[in-house]
């Protein structure tokens, strides 16, 4: 899909939808299915309990009676600095994204047809990245800006086995839409001061890369009832992998342009990227008629990340029509456990804490996605009445600070991201017909 048509796809689908999406989780997943999927991930992996559940495991939606519709939406605002040490002066540089609240809504909807068998439907995103900094900041030969935004349209069915087992399959249908931009140091690459020189230049040029696809991947679901007060869930979300095309531009100075004029040149290019798989089980344990515990884990496949190749349909420079980037992500676990305490017939009271692992490789960090392990500590309260509820919660998330090794050639240098967090904000509504 050339990204001549894909502007306005991308432009309507933000408009209609509102996403625009920061880096929340580790590597640039984003977990943020609804406002009680925040707080307890692991018991709606196990038992639902609402149509968002359909974001963790769609067989749970066996759970929900007739025709039930739920939308809701997370608003989020993360924070973090870079700590960079100017390799030619000694001179310590801080630098901060633009501070900003991102917001992420979803809808869902699920429909009972018998008794064994279900359909639902999910538009939602998984990936999703927000990091813009000056473009003038001390990092610019690195990047300056990089968005990822995704949709998942997910039509789900389940089967529901007897009454202690439910299965699921479905797809996700994801459109996936890329943009970095950089700075280039021509004064440098002429041999008109030292490279990459984080100082000031009147002669950077500014590369843009935007491009975008659509694929569909597949997502299955499992619940079993091991007992009347215990179930387990488990999930697979498949990997998918896109063929990016876009276009590759570049503003030039008026200088670079009259010393090297077939330099830089806008051009068509195309790009490799890979989401990756996603295996999830949790346990839901009724301990009594108040209190449920849940605990889980989501396991990611980021090991597919190894690099970012970009071919470009001509030289940009004499001899060079790719751009490579190592990247070398490992595979990640995240970890969650969480309570749900009822408080009445109407108030249910939930909170919940998530250990999200970073797979990004030290030895290759950058600064296109900030943090390192997250900690995330979550409170909720839902409120039922007739045929609605309504859910609302709150989560904080502590990133690790995390060392940045010099890569000078890369526009890379010695530091840390630090001082990394975010506040998320998130409310829903369910009505059942």
């Amino acid at each position: 899909m050339s990204t001549s048509h894909s502007v306005p796809l991308r432009m309507a689908l933000c408009a209609a939808f509102g996403i625009v999406v920061p880096a929340i989780g580790a590597g640039f997943a984003l977990e943020e299915g609804s406002a009680r999927g925040n707080v307890n991930p692991a018991g709606l992996i196990a038992g639902g309990g609402e149509p968002a559940s359909l974001y963790f495991n769609g067989a749970t939606m066996t759970e929900l009676p007739g025709t039930q519709v739920e939308l809701g939406a997370s608003f989020i605002r993360p924070e973090a600095e870079v700590l960079a040490v100017n390799p030619y002066t000694g001179e310590r540089m801080v630098g901060a994204g633009h501070r900003q609240i991102w917001s992420l809504p979803s809808a869902y909807a699920t429909h009972q047809l018998g008794d064994s068998v279900w359909l639902g439907f999910g538009m939602f995103t998984r990936y999703g990245l927000g990091a813009n900094f000056p473009r003038t900041w001390a990092g610019r030969y690195g990047n300056y800006k990089a968005e990822i935004l995704s949709l998942d349209f997910a039509p789900q069915i389940a089967w529901k086995v007897c009454d202690s087992l439910s299965l699921s399959a479905g797809l996700s249908i994801r459109y996936f839409d890329i943009e970095l931009a950089q700075r280039l140091d021509a004064a440098g690459m002429y041999g008109l001061r030292r490279y990459n020189d984080p100082s000031p230049s009147p002669y950077d040029v500014d590369q843009d890369f935007h491009g975008d696809d659509i694929r569909p991947g597949i997502d299955l679901g499992l619940m079993w009832k091991v007992t009347d007060d215990v179930t387990f869930g488990a999930a697979y979300h498949s990997r998918i992998q896109f063929k990016v095309k876009g276009d590759a531009k570049w503003d030039r100075p008026a200088p670079v342009a009259a010393m090297a004029p077939a330099a830089f040149n806008d051009m068509p290019f195309r790009s490799r990227n890979w989401n990756p798989d996603k295996f999830m089980a949790a346990l839901s344990w009724k301990t009594t008629e108040r209190l449920t515990l849940s605990g889980g884990f989501t396991f990611t496949t980021w090991h597919l990340y190894d690099d970012l190749l970009i071919k470009l349909d001509r030289d940009m420079l004499p001899g060079r029509h790719e751009l490579a980037s190592t990247k070398e992500w490992h595979d990640a676990w995240r970890l969650s456990v969480g309570a749900d305490y009822a408080l009445d017939e109407a108030w249910t009271l939930r909170a919940g804490y998530t250990w999200d692992q970073s797979p990004i490789n030290g030895r290759y960090a950058d600064y296109l996605v900030p943090g390192d392990n997250r900690n995330i500590f979550a409170i909720g309260l839902g409120w039922t009445h007739g045929d609605w509820t309504i859910e609302g919660s709150y989560f904080y998330e502590y990133v690790e600070d995390y060392r940045v090794h010099a890569r000078p050639a890369n526009g890379v240098f010695d530091g840390k991201y630090q001082n990394a967090d975010g506040h998320c904000l998130a409310l829903s509504a369910t009505r059942r017909f």
